[in-house]
């Protein structure tokens, strides 16, 4: 399972989750992340230009250790501003921070900032033909947006969404099916719901209230099959066939052997108990809504 894993790299540049008690690490913690993440088999770093110095931090890393080659995804700031003429050298100065000839996968950030900027789109599939990327993305968060992508945007090589113990199989998987049926690879992120699932039900705010009934669903499933709330959540989404990569967050280096860890456990999930959860208050799925 560990070749599923792509290592997200937002906490290294930015403050970031409800569960992060430490704020960014510094830059020594940060390379010994990396260095760790790279030893254990991870390949795959995602960043993007809108997570504060995260690809300067990646850029130096990769400076200093030439010999543990990432591959690098990183993502077209929401709010930039780039003409199609100056894209493909847009893409080239992402290259020169980050300290790498090509990128694995370049990705519009959202839905919104992609049909503010169709402009592009030629743009970006052109510089995967000449070999400046290799991958071609973007980042989706509903159900619409994928329909929409997977029937109009079919030179898209992969979609990044949501995918997790709440935002789960009974809503995604036949959308994600039929993005598997036209080639296209399925990244899932937001796998442990920003830290959500790790929090005390008694701790949280107002407006998360409505969660907590699925949140007790969760515990009699973990305490049914002897599960802790990592490798539920961890080897539900690696499990899933239809699910090519998985990005995980960490802030520490013991998240990150943490994790390792629980990939490399051989588990039963019962999937049909998780499938068969069906959050109603969708927006709540929507960690831009929590606040």
């Amino acid at each position: 399972m560990i070749e599923k894993l792509v290592l997200g790299t937002v906490q290294l540049g930015l403050d970031y989750g409800i569960n992060n008690q430490l704020g960014k690490p510094s830059r020594e913690k940060s390379f010994e992340i990396l260095n760790k993440a790279f030893d254990k088999g991870v390949s795959i770093l995602d960043t993007a230009e809108a997570y504060g110095n995260s690809q300067e931090i990646i850029g130096q890393f990769l400076k200093e250790n030439p010999q543990k080659p990432f591959h690098i995804i990183t993502k077209l700031s929401a709010n930039s501003n780039v003409k199609p003429k100056h894209f493909l050298n847009h893409i080239e100065k992402n290259c020169s921070v980050l300290n790498v000839n090509k990128l694995y996968g370049y990705m519009f950030h959202n839905y919104q900032s992609f049909k503010s900027k169709l402009n592009l789109y030629d743009k970006l599939i052109f510089a995967r033909d000449i070999k400046l990327i290799t991958k071609a993305g973007i980042s989706l968060y509903t159900n619409d947006e994928i329909e929409d992508v997977l029937a109009n945007y079919k030179e898209f090589d992969f979609i990044q969404i949501p995918f997790n113990l709440f935002d789960n199989s009974i809503k995604r998987k036949a959308l994600l099916d039929k993005a598997k049926a036209q080639n296209i690879e399925v990244h899932s992120r937001s796998v442990f719901l920003q830290g959500l699932f790790f929090k005390n039900s008694k701790a949280l705010s107002q407006k998360l209230k409505a969660l907590v009934p699925y949140l007790e669903v969760l515990n009699g499933i973990k305490s049914k099959f002897n599960l802790n709330t990592l490798t539920l959540s961890l080897q539900y989404v690696l499990q899933k066939d239809y699910i090519d990569q998985v990005l995980i967050g960490v802030d520490t280096p013991e998240q990150l052997n943490n994790n390792v860890d629980s990939c490399l456990k051989n588990v039963n999930i019962p999937h049909e108990l998780i499938d068969a959860i069906n959050v109603k208050e969708n927006e709540l799925l929507n960690p831009s809504n929590w606040y």
